[in-house]
């Protein structure tokens, strides 16, 4: 892309983001973000100076399981019920409802999925499976709370922030509690993440009261198209998941926790620029599922959104990782050293990722997430074949090398699909202008 095309696009998000205040959504949601993902930042934190590189990994392997189970339990509800109330909020409540009520049931499922895995995953280690059981417990928790609050993203941003925002900082005041009385442990950390959850879902449940988005009454008719955005965003998600966690999943099960603890504090600091950079998805994902078409000026603001992306993405990560050699010892401590390396590896890929983050949620909101789910599953088989082929040779900085691949050419491949629309519909317009 010329200095000059890059220039154009900048100045049609602007005049866009002023015009529809979708920039001052944005920047609040981006404040929001920062605000959870520093308060979650900093109880890892906590944990990993308090806990040490063995049960700091194994703190990673559970929550990535724990992660994969609400993926999976999920069945793409939170993205479904926003859809929906976005596109018709004369049944908001009702969808609301019969989310609620489906979750319920996929919720009691994981639950006891979880339970019974527990042992595997933990290699039969008693104590270690207890602390699996207690994370899974969370699950019917986060499901239910899942359908209330995003029905919120749909209708108030704000709100929305307000309820996300409440786990993380609960989360945070809990760890630095536990530090405190000297408590801090690996199960006791997880029991504050699920007793958060709960406040979280009473929280999110008071807003929807107030929206007028419950209660409300579960729908036999409104299960169909539900679950038909639901199947086309899991099967998203399913190679997402992939993506996301089976480095983690399987380094859990083939490495020392500690070279797990190391990877996952790289891993961590690649997210960095997700707060900020989700922030554009976040608020154009329910605006675009409101619409019935996409004018001219949506098309070029798309297209910025991409641009701006990435630049903020390189603009967190590069400096980061220009000064990480001597950045994380210092602040993690000398045991992680061995993280750098993984780090630069990550760097790149941590930018692909911030940037399918916002592209995915533009096709979402078009309606398009079976085209999020082709370029996830596209990268998934770059991720399995490059972890197993590398790992033998290169040990932990497989998982680094095949997760930068993969996200590369997950964005390659939805940034190709949300520009075809655009350009034919510049084309159509040159041809109707010239008839």
């Amino acid at each position: 892309m010329s200095a000059h095309t890059l220039t154009d696009q900048l100045q049609v998000a602007r005049t866009v983001l002023v015009k529809r205040h979708i920039g001052g959504a944005i920047a609040r949601t981006a404040g929001f973000n920062i605000a959870a993902a520093a308060a979650a930042a900093m109880g890892g934190l906590i944990i990993a100076r308090t806990l040490g590189p063995t049960d700091r990994g194994e703190y990673a392997a559970i929550t990535s399981w724990f992660g994969v189970l609400l993926i999976v339990g999920g069945v793409g509800q939170p993205a479904a019920v926003c859809f929906h109330v976005a596109r018709d909020p004369t049944r908001a409540p009702g969808y609301v409802a019969t989310s609620r009520t489906m979750m319920l049931v996929t919720g009691t499922i994981a639950l006891a999925t979880g339970f019974a895995l527990a042992p595997v995953l933990a290699h039969g280690h008693p104590g270690l499976a207890v602390a699996y059981r207690i994370a899974f417990a969370g699950s019917v928790l986060a499901f239910i709370g899942a359908s209330y609050t995003f029905s919120l993203q749909a209708t108030s941003t704000a709100r929305w922030n307000l309820v996300r925002v409440s786990q993380p900082v609960l989360a945070l005041t809990g760890i630095l509690l536990l530090r405190g009385f000297q408590l801090l442990t690996l199960d006791s950390a997880l029991g504050v993440l699920i007793v958060t959850m709960a406040i979280q879902l009473g929280y999110a449940y008071y807003w929807c009261r107030r929206s007028k988005l419950a209660p409300g009454r579960a729908r036999v008719d409104l299960i169909r198209p539900l679950v038909k955005y639901g199947v086309a965003q899991i099967a998203a998600l399913a190679p997402a998941t992939v993506n996301g966690y089976l480095d983690q999943l399987v380094l859990s099960q083939l490495v020392p926790p500690a070279d797990l603890g190391r990877y996952a504090i790289a891993v961590s600091i690649t997210m960095l620029p997700l707060p900020l950079v989700s922030a554009i998805g976040n608020v154009a994902f329910p605006r675009l599922a409101a619409k019935r078409a996409i004018s001219p000026e949506g098309h070029g603001l798309q297209r910025a959104a991409v641009v701006v992306s990435a630049l903020a993405a390189s603009a967190v990560l590069i400096p980061i990782a220009a000064i990480a050699y001597w950045l994380v010892p210092e602040v993690f401590g000398p045991a992680y050293r061995g993280a750098v390396p993984l780090l630069w590896i990550l760097t790149p890929g941590g930018i692909f990722l911030a940037c399918s983050g916002v592209v995915g949620d533009l096709l979402r909101g078009l309606g398009q997430p079976t085209r999020v789910a082709t370029a996830q599953g596209l990268a998934a088989v770059f991720t399995v074949i490059l972890l197993f082929a590398l790992l033998p040779s290169t040990g932990v900085a497989a998982a680094a090398i095949a997760s930068t691949v993969a996200y590369g050419v997950a964005l390659a491949a939805m940034i190709r699909w949300l520009w075809r629309p655009a350009a034919h519909h510049r084309a159509e317009h040159a041809r109707k202008r010239n008839s």
